[in-house]
Formats: structure tokens, sequence, C-alpha cells
């Protein structure tokens, strides 16, 4: 069984500048699109900032364990963070990446209290990955 995990705090908006977000908070993103960019389909996307403390790699351990990588080097900025609620859309964006059904991940009451602290959206979004799972 093998799940990896990853975390983005991401800050998205109409007409949100990523670079001036980058030079507000002093944190490198590790992605960001500028508004107004075209997908292949055609659609205009927002701007985004994300952020996710550039991990190496996927947490194989554990969703709490990513989460408090993040959440340690965010919360120092938390108020200049949240202050981008008027003009932008704040979430905690997770991805599990999962070659088996079985298993999941818990989040102690500290991680929990320490993201309702942010009080914005949380989600996951999982993955699975049917190679890897035969490999194994």
């Amino acid at each position: 069984m093998s799940h990896k995990y990853t975390v983005e705090f991401r800050i998205y908006g109409k007409s949100l500048d990523p670079a001036a977000v980058t030079a507000d908070l002093g944190l490198e993103p590790c992605r960001t699109v500028n508004p107004g960019t075209r997908r292949a389909d055609g659609r205009l996307l927002e701007g985004l900032w994300a952020f996710d403390g550039d991990p190496s790699e996927a947490f194989s351990g554990s969703l709490e364990e990513a989460l408090r990588f993040v959440l340690d080097l965010l919360h120092p900025l938390k108020e200049r963070i949240l202050a981008y609620r008027t003009s932008a859309h704040l979430v905690w964006w997770c991805g599990h990446f999962q070659s088996s059904f079985d298993g999941g991940y818990t989040l102690s009451a500290a991680v929990l209290g320490q993201l309702s602290d942010f009080g914005v959206e949380f989600t996951v979004d999982n993955y699975f990955s049917e190679s890897e799972a035969t490999a194994e």
C-alpha cells in the first residue's frame, strides 16, 4: 500500500498579481498563474499563487505531517495572508495519491485547530494510480 500527500496553500482571484503576493509575503511559491492566462481549451484562468514550502517530493508519511510542514511556515504570516480574503479566494489544497483503496488519513485536534485558525476552505483531492499498485 502506498499513500503520498501534497499540501498547497492557494490564493487565487481574477485580479490577483502573483508577483505582488510573493513580494508581500516574502515566500517563494511553488506555482503561479497570471490572470487571463489561457488553458489549452481556451478558458481564461484566474491569478494563482500556491505555496508548498518546497518539499523535495510528496510526503510518504501522513497528511498531518505534510500539513504541519506548511502550517509551520505560514503561521507567522497568518494575518498578512488572511488580508487577501477581501480580494481573493484562499484554500488549503491537499492531494492524496494512493495505489490501493485501503487506508487513508487522520488529523489530530491540534492540526484541525491550526487549520481552523486560518478560517479558509480545506479540500482533499484523491488520486488512484493503478500502475503503481500493479508494480507492488
